[in-house]
């Protein structure tokens, strides 16, 4: 009846061409910028440039994006429709639909807010430059210098060389920094729950935020970088506390913040899994989409 094609990351354009070719009503879920990596390539004015936009246009067109209609589409961000937007793909009438996560797998934590001692801070995500580990590892000793008794737990893998230069980070001031490697997802409502703060310090724009949806559902205080995909959904001192990208001394005063405000950190940890029951479930994104399928179908039915 319909053909969904969820999320290219890793396709080529031939399995687009397949169903834009077969007559079937379709539609697209862009997740990430993966799809702007198929436009055919523009005429420039060095040797490279040139032969590059020849094979593209005369020789091996099929293998871009050129000529598929690529709508009707849905987008996960605001910011991710503008960045396919600024990559020339035709998402003018992409709607943006957020993602949603399974609640009854992050359930609220008994004491939303409360915090240990020392305090457990939770990083959890990819071990890449442009996701911002080193900010929070230097935020966390630089508040541990200060007196604080603090911890840190990192969640997740990356090259080699950039965890060295994170281990040797951590090793740099008084606060334990344990680093877990990579988990099974199943086990990250368990980290969430047994930690009092989590630090999202991604310094790219980030699509969306899925792990500030987990952090946020299990009752535990989001401290984030404002711009991309999380800017979207997250308000500053509501359900979330902003820092800038790459700013520890922000950050350290930001977490200095939600230790020494017992009441702000209860009332962000309650309102954001409020905000994520209303607005980011699973069953609710499934429900939108499951719609517009059968909204695609019945409209290219009429057609027909």
């Amino acid at each position: 009846d319909v053909v969904f094609l969820w999320s290219q990351l890793r396709l080529t354009v031939a399995p687009a061409r397949a169903i834009e070719s077969s007559g079937v009503p379709f539609l697209y879920t862009f997740n990430d910028l993966h799809p702007t990596g198929y436009r055919p390539a523009r005429p420039g004015m060095d040797p490279r440039s040139i032969a590059r936009f020849i094979v593209d246009r005369v020789f091996y067109p099929d293998v871009t994006s050129r000529d598929l209609a690529l709508t009707p589409s849905t987008a996960i961000s605001e910011t991710l429709r503008e960045g396919l937007a600024r990559g020339g793909m035709p998402v003018d009438e992409c709607r943006v639909i957020y993602q949603g996560i399974p609640l009854e797998s992050f359930r609220l934590k008994e004491k939303p807010g409360s915090l240990h001692d020392p305090v457990r801070i939770l990083y959890a995500g990819q071990l890449h430059p442009y996701k911002g580990p080193d900010t929070v590892i230097r935020a966390v000793q630089q508040i541990s210098r200060e007196g604080r008794r603090v911890e840190l737990t990192i969640v997740g893998s990356g090259p080699p060389s950039y965890l060295n230069q994170l281990r040797h980070l951590a090793s740099s001031g008084p606060a334990q920094v344990s680093f877990t490697g990579q988990l099974p997802h199943a086990s990250l409502p368990l980290y969430y729950r047994s930690h009092d703060l989590f630090v999202f310090p991604s310094v790219w724009e980030e699509p969306f935020g899925l792990t500030h949806l987990e952090a946020m559902a299990s009752g535990t205080p989001v401290l984030s970088t404002p711009h991309g995909g999380p800017g979207e959904f997250l308000r500053d001192g509501e359900t979330a506390l902003f820092f800038p990208p790459g700013d520890e001394d922000a950050l350290s005063s930001r977490i200095a913040q939600l230790i020494d405000d017992a009441a702000l950190r209860n009332s962000m940890a309650r309102a954001a899994r409020t905000d994520v029951e209303r607005r980011f479930s699973l069953a609710g994104y499934v429900d939108q989409l499951d719609a517009l399928l059968h909204q695609v179908t019945h409209r290219r039915s009429k057609v027909a």
